[in-house]
């Protein structure tokens, strides 16, 4: 049934939702206080995209998300046809991202772990689907498989590996056979693990060209699959002390930014590695936001927002609980891993306990089109709930 009943609305959650967005404009603010040619605009932009993304919200919300099931693969097949459509407009910082609209440009990867989501709740949710059969275990790997390998080619390889933990989380729920997802994982884990220990011992110009008897006892030709920023970013994570004037920059400076917030900070537009510019401003209001608000409202403010996620997630597992359907169930546990995998991402990066990646901090971080299809995301979830079985 189509509507909003606002006695069924899950108000903790959207409670946090908006203490998140409000926190977000005010520390973009705060991200670029100094920066003469930003400081006014981004932050209200920020506060655009979110009524944006509160529209959509509120348009998902209002239809029953079973309208959602019925066109699932019309909606995939959307979101893959925008995905190959990047490739026809040039690159921009080096990457087939996005799509120029009026006003705006359009980043489907972002819509490309959604699309995910709901294709495989459709295809575990069918009544008649026997979840021992190989063919459902390789028709979820070609319904996840297909958005990955297109979005790891534009290059976006952070948002791609996102699809791998939705994925096997759907899965694993929907009781898909065990034994095929532990060797799909295990020769995940080994090809992971292959990979680091390459980058590691990568060959480099500067390895080369040193004398033979100089040269590290072990030295590895040239990994061809990946870009020479990605592999640089995995060497940063590896290696101590590695270029610090270029990749490993960024990763000093956040570390420092949060370490020397100490417990409740330095205050509100007092960040001294934001403001005076050592954590580089056109990262500090996207992937880096953690950092600002870290060094101004210190542990304290960190454990907020981290609670304010929780709640998030709390939310999202509890509709997956209460869903009336499996479709619904699959779901919204596919959207919770989701935002899971961006925040734990993103916050152990910025402290040093994973690589740097550009995985943006949901509701958080600057940008339009991650900004709506989070929303988008949560107001699938909130549909869900509307329309959940009372107990």
């Amino acid at each position: 049934m189509n509507g909003i009943q606002l006695k069924r609305m899950d108000w903790v959650m959207f409670s946090a939702i908006a203490l998140l967005i409000a926190m977000s404009a005010a520390f973009i603010y705060s991200a670029q206080f100094k920066s003469e040619d930003m400081v006014g605009s981004n932050w209200m932009k920020q506060l655009i995209f979110a009524g944006m993304g509160l529209g959509a919200y509120a348009v998902i919300v209002y239809f029953d998300y079973s309208n959602v099931a019925r066109l699932s693969w019309w909606i995939y097949g959307g979101v893959v046809l925008m995905l190959l459509v990047v490739f026809l407009f040039p690159k921009v910082n080096g990457s087939h991202r996005w799509i120029p609209l009026p006003g705006f440009t359009l980043q489907p990867s972002e819509l490309g772990k959604i699309a995910v989501a709901i294709g495989l709740a459709a295809f575990l949710g069918a009544p008649d689907r026997d979840m021992d059969e190989w063919k459902t275990f390789f028709g979820c790997a070609a319904i996840a498989g297909l958005p990955f390998l297109l979005i790891a080619a534009e290059p976006d390889l952070s948002t791609s590996l996102t699809l791998a933990p939705i994925t096997l989380a759907i899965m694993l729920y929907a009781g898909v056979q065990r034994k095929l997802l532990l060797i799909g994982v295990a020769a995940v884990v080994l090809m992971a693990a292959g990979a680091m220990v390459w980058i590691k011992f990568e060959t480099t110009p500067a390895i080369a060209a040193l004398p033979k008897a100089e040269r590290p006892a072990i030295v590895l030709p040239k990994m061809p699959f990946l870009e020479d920023y990605q592999k640089s970013r995995v060497k940063v994570f590896l290696t101590d002390g590695h270029d610090e004037g270029d990749q490993g920059w960024n990763k000093l400076q956040s570390q420092i930014a949060v370490g020397s917030g100490g417990l409740s900070g330095k205050g509100y537009l007092q960040g001294t590695q934001n403001i005076l510019g050592f954590l580089p401003r056109t990262v500090a209001p996207t992937d880096f936001i953690f950092c600002v608000i870290a060094e101004e409202t210190g542990f304290l403010g960190g454990a907020l927002i981290i609670a304010l996620y929780s709640v998030l997630l709390v939310r999202c597992m509890r509709v997956s609980l209460r869903s009336r359907d499996e479709f619904g169930r699959l779901m919204a546990l596919g959207i919770g891993v989701m935002l899971f995998c961006h925040v734990f991402v993103n916050i152990a990066m910025t402290i040093g306990v994973l690589p740097i990646t550009g995985l943006p901090l949901p509701l958080m971080s600057y940008g339009g089109s991650f900004m709506v299809s989070t929303m988008i995301a949560l107001g699938l979830v909130q549909s869900v709930y509307q329309r959940r079985r009372i107990r």
